[in-house]
């Protein structure tokens, strides 16, 4: 995830200790260890208010509010509670997290390909509405083209389908 240019927090209730080896050995540079769920929430609150966009990701109970104040929550299916499960708008089917670049990855690409397909749809009616107001095309045909053009989006959308990680 630093690889890729985000900003790395970790954020636990464990004790500091085991925190501070935890992210030695990941390189992690920001901890954060023996907090409470409503102090999670005002870390998470207070990353936003720096303009940040925050994922956060927990298994917990204590990690409930958190995963609901974050603008994305990720909970770890595996080892997730119901609760962590239930708040979040991801769920891991396993805790690798070793997979969240993939995630980040996927979940742009997706984004990208949204604003593609909407920016062509938007061209494409924009268009028949034009056609249609001239006199060159007839509402039908301006309805058809309209149809017709979802195959381009969906073609476009299907591109996601059985990305794999590079790694």
């Amino acid at each position: 995830i630093q690889k890729m240019g985000l900003r790395t927090v970790l954020l636990t209730g464990d004790h500091s200790n085991t925190a501070r080896r935890i992210a030695d050995k990941l390189g992690i540079a920001e901890v954060y260890a023996e907090v409470l769920p409503q102090q999670k929430v005002e870390i998470v609150r207070k990353l936003q208010k720096e303009g940040r966009v925050v994922a956060f990701v927990g298994d917990g109970i204590n990690d409930g509010p958190a995963l609901a104040s974050a603008e994305v929550g990720i909970a770890m299916g595996q080892a997730g509670t119901d609760l962590a499960i239930e708040t979040a708008e991801i769920t891991l089917l396993s805790d690798d997290l070793s997979r969240l670049p993939h995630l980040i990855q996927l979940s742009r690409q997706a984004m990208r390909a949204i604003h593609q397909n909407l920016a062509f749809s938007l061209g494409v009616l924009g268009i028949a509405v034009l056609l249609t107001i001239v006199g060159i095309l007839t509402p039908v045909t301006g309805a058809l083209l309209h149809e017709l053009s979802s195959m381009p989006v969906i073609a476009n959308s299907a591109r996601l389908i059985g990305l794999r990680s590079d790694g």
